[in-house]
């Protein structure tokens, strides 16, 4: 997990600043990435209205986000105070499911459209033959190359987001036994002695 501050505005004095943690799931500090996903986090939730629409009165930029290293006082500070907008975990977990799926549907698209590929891949990494006419056609084409990136930089994505991903979506599937179970629970606390009339059967 990595840290970063959104800053309210910048044109204000330091004593007068907002600071707004933002948890960003993902390793590797303050780099580029992760100020980017940072960003990405805050203008969502500003889009949706669950922090208030004046909180960056001159629009929000990279240039708001602050990296907040480990061991800062200020991350502990900005924990204590509540300036944080902390995400439930089924949340967290469903969004999660949400962006798995997301990416789960790009790689099997990917992979429908690289699959005329694979006799060409085949016969380049067994290296026990050489590519024919239509295969050597295939190798050629500009998509091929595309499309073979591609699919590598989707698999490599989800991947690294598995990785990152806290385990709470389990708790939606959790969420969902718990409802099915307690809708069971109802339909079988019928009264003694009644039968429901889609159970009756005229012999």
């Amino acid at each position: 997990m990595t840290h970063f501050v959104a800053v309210n505005d910048l044109e204000q004095p330091p004593e007068e600043q907002e600071g707004l943690l933002i948890e960003v799931p993902h390793k590797g500090g303050d780099n580029s990435s992760n100020r980017e996903k940072a960003l990405e986090i805050v203008l969502t939730m500003w889009e949706k209205g669950e922090i208030d629409p004046d909180l960056f009165p001159n629009g929000l930029t990279e240039e708001n986000i602050f990296f907040v290293p480990p061991d800062s006082p200020r991350l502990e500070k900005l924990d204590r105070t509540g300036e944080s907008l902390p995400i439930p975990p089924i949340v967290k977990g469903a969004q999660e499911i949400i962006h798995l799926t997301k990416l789960q549907l790009e790689v099997q698209e990917v992979a429908e459209v690289a699959a005329p590929y694979v006799p060409v891949i085949e016969a380049v990494l067994s290296g026990n033959r050489p590519l024919n006419n239509s295969e050597r056609e295939i190798a050629r084409d500009k998509k091929y190359a595309k499309v073979i990136t591609k699919l590598g930089e989707i698999v490599a994505s989800v991947s690294d987001y598995r990785e990152n991903c806290t385990g709470n979506a389990r708790l939606i599937l959790n969420a969902i036994a718990w409802q099915s179970q307690q809708g069971a629970d109802s339909n079988s606390d019928s009264p003694t002695g009644v039968v429901d009339e889609s159970d009756s059967v005229i012999q």
